[in-house]
């Protein structure tokens, strides 16, 4: 009887570790950055319904006729966590091509552009110069007055056209980041299927930042 104790005790003793190793697996399954992220699987993090701009900009019109814009999460994730952003005053003017946000990663920079023209009458108090990628993919950032909204929508992109464009461009993204490494580090730069991992610039220079900020970005 008492072997028999002795050896329920063993088996209730090993299911119960059995049960909370289990539990503390799927916490850290749980927790962000635990399965390994990558840029297309990051797409979906665009707002419904919004305008798409090839700044790798979005806006949203309101009813007001102001708009709010934000930034693609795509570029966000390739930049991954920035160290600063830089970011506009309320009642600042700005005209297409200006610059609405900058992105710092140590000695890095990226400069974000204005889609159109127009006047910062809002900014979104939720977001500052410590916010996060995931943050700073999610929500607007500005809400602007325009100019002339008309001319620009035009040029826009909307649904079905921005998911061609956006694949498009993704396929460039992944050339430029090919050839932007030595052949040794092709594996290190780029994850399972040669997808883009979150934050791939931040394994390049200076250099690369303003060639992919030329080449995607003006």
């Amino acid at each position: 009887m008492v072997v028999l104790l002795v050896v329920l005790s063993i088996i209730v003793f090993v299911a119960i570790d059995y049960l909370i190793q289990r539990k503390k697996k799927q916490s850290l399954a749980s927790q962000p950055g635990a399965e390994k992220l990558t840029i297309s699987k990051i797409f979906h993090m665009l707002p419904a319904g919004v305008f798409l701009q090839p700044s790798f900009t979005w806006s949203k019109i309101l009813d007001t006729g102001n708009l709010f814009v934000g930034i693609h999460p795509v570029l966000m994730g390739l930049i991954g966590e920035p160290d600063k952003t830089e970011m506009l005053q309320q009642g600042q003017e700005i005209r297409k091509g200006d610059t609405i946000l900058t992105l710092h990663k140590g000695q890095k920079v990226m400069h974000v552009k204005a889609p159109l023209d127009g006047t910062v009458v809002s900014i979104n108090p939720d977001i500052d110069e410590n916010g996060s990628w995931e943050k700073l993919s999610h929500t607007w950032l500005y809400g602007i007055k325009p100019v002339n909204v008309a001319d620009e929508v035009p040029g826009w992109l909307i649904a079905e056209k921005s998911r061609e464009w956006l694949n498009d461009r993704y396929q460039q993204m992944k050339s430029f980041f090919a050839q932007s490494s030595p052949q040794s580090q092709l594996g290190y730069t780029m994850a399972d299927g040669g997808d883009l991992p979150i934050g791939i610039l931040s394994k390049f220079e200076s250099k690369t930042w303003q060639d992919f900020e030329e080449k995607f970005l003006n």
